[in-house]
């Protein structure tokens, strides 16, 4: 039983360097994909039929209503500065929290903390059932 204990942690263990590896090398690859410096940015982009979507389009600090569809592209209208800073906000609002370095290193305490006392809790548990075997 001792042994097979053994195995589940080591598998554990495993799983968690496994994680950490892939997504540390999916932070890595991203830098490479994601264009940094980009001119032109598509902020939002709405679908309206099969071949038709209305975008919000950033160009040079400037935002467009454009309209994309399967033969031409065009500008509809350029967004004012009130309209700007309405959408500026919600894109802010939008974006996702990733956790630091030091959020990190919080977690991972707080991981091998759960561990510890994981294997303490069943190390118990078969230590009193092997005595009551006795």
């Amino acid at each position: 039983m001792g042994l097979g204990l053994v195995y589940v942690l080591k598998s554990v263990v495993a799983l968690i360097v496994i994680i950490w590896a892939a997504n540390y090398g999916l932070k890595y690859l991203n830098t490479f994909m994601a264009k940094k410096n980009q001119v032109i940015k598509v902020i939002e982009r709405t679908p309206t039929s099969k071949s038709s979507a209305l975008s919000i389009v950033e160009i040079a600090d400037t935002y467009y209503l454009m309209s994309f569809t399967d033969t031409r592209n065009e500008i509809l209208k350029e967004l004012t500065a009130v309209e700007k800073e309405k959408i500026a906000s919600s894109i802010e609002e939008k974006i996702p929290y990733f956790p630091t370095r030091s959020d990190n290193q919080q977690m991972g305490k707080k991981l091998v903390q759960i561990l510890v006392q994981t294997f303490k809790s069943l190390r118990s548990r078969y230590q009193s059932f092997y005595e009551k075997r006795k």
